[in-house]
């Protein structure tokens, strides 16, 4: 019997897959275990599309960054490293393969936010062939005197979610502070889990140097090393040269996707995280919302559909042109409201929306 046996058998009826068979049941809200199924399915069954093997190589790779850490942290405990090292090969992944519903649903939509942005970054710099008249000379480039550190920065944070490779290899977790604790913390229990089966005697002490290992791995966590954080960066060193509405339109046409999002997020005054997930996950009736807002004409709007067919590859010629059909009917004033609708704190946002839903007026 190896070390992950009982880990993935004894909890199975509970969890995984009976959460894919009869999410119900699940321990997990219903929608989380569907889409937990979706990313986690039978591997001979069914081909993962492009987003789902993104997102699985995103968490994949983040998982093998924070044991690979986690695992050399063990210096002001040698017997747990010892024990460890009797299982060289990663195991994390392996058993969240087998547990999904060890993911939240927080971390499980982030990476695949994340996934989504990074096809998008797959397209930068190809410019829009149906609209080769417009000029991207204002965008800033890595040769600018003032803000070439900022441009290199990002292209080089962006770089990193663009590397090829499998679901195993270890990916910077330049991740927002909540989500990179949650991944530490399912990264120790899981190796606390083996490491109890060779220290049954472990007890506390065992459970304390996990404990120290994560807090010190959460200490050094930079959330500004993302290439989100860096776009962000980059246009507030723009200062109001960031203000252009031509800048904004330009950024798109060059498929420079985090510094379309960041420019469109500082104009309506949102988060960036807000508004990449709304462009890559969010119904379209978000993206006509956010194109209106930003004073998109209706083809603008159809432009914005084309560059967003690698993550959404329902856009076919003719969804778009009823996309677009849709889009005339958009009032300003409804607009208005909903863009400031969500400025406010999700957390709000959702509990009114709960409250709407079982109390009618």
């Amino acid at each position: 019997m190896n070390a992950l046996s009982s880990l993935t058998g004894t909890v199975m009826a509970g969890g995984w897959p009976m959460a894919r068979v009869m999410a119900g049941m699940s321990a997990v809200p219903v929608g989380h275990a569907i889409d937990l199924a979706l990313f986690f399915p039978n591997d001979d069954l069914t081909r993962h599309d492009a987003l789902i093997a993104e997102t699985r190589r995103h968490l994949g790779g983040c998982v093998a960054a924070v044991e690979m850490a986690m695992r050399l942290s063990f210096d002001h405990a040698p017997h747990i490293a010892a024990a460890l090292d009797r299982w060289p090969e990663p195991l994390v992944w392996p058993m969240v393969r087998a547990q999904p519903t060890l993911l939240g649903p927080g971390l499980l939509a982030h990476m695949q936010m994340r996934a989504g942005v990074t096809l998008m970054l797959r397209q930068s710099g190809e410019a829009d062939l149906e609209r080769p008249g417009e000029a991207a000379s204002d965008l800033p480039t890595a040769d600018d005197p003032d803000l070439g550190d900022a441009v290199s920065a990002l292209a080089l944070t962006e770089g990193r979610w663009l590397m090829l490779g499998g679901e195993d290899r270890p990916m910077r977790p330049d991740l927002p502070a909540e989500h990179y604790a949650e991944l530490v913390w399912t990264v120790a229990a899981c190796l606390a889990a083996v490491a109890q089966r060779t220290m049954p005697d472990g007890g506390d002490a065992l459970l304390g140097a996990f404990e120290r290992s994560g807090w010190a791995l959460l200490t050094d966590h930079d959330e500004a090393a993302g290439p989100i954080a860096q776009a962000d960066q980059l246009v507030r060193r723009m200062g109001d040269r960031a203000d252009s509405l031509t800048l904004v339109g330009a950024a798109l046409d060059q498929r420079r996707f985090l510094l379309f999002t960041a420019l469109a997020a500082r104009r309506l005054r949102l988060d960036s995280v807000q508004v990449a997930d709304m462009l890559v996950l969010g119904p379209l009736s978000d993206v006509a919302l956010l194109c209106r807002a930003l004073g998109g004409s209706d083809s603008d709007y159809r432009h914005l559909l084309i560059a967003l067919r690698p993550v959404r590859p329902a856009l076919s010629d003719v969804a778009i042109v009823a996309e677009a059909e849709r889009y005339q009917m958009l009032n300003d004033g409804d607009v208005d409201l909903a863009i400031g609708a969500l400025r406010t704190p999700a957390a709000f946002r959702a509990k009114l929306d709960h409250l709407r839903a079982v109390c009618p007026a």
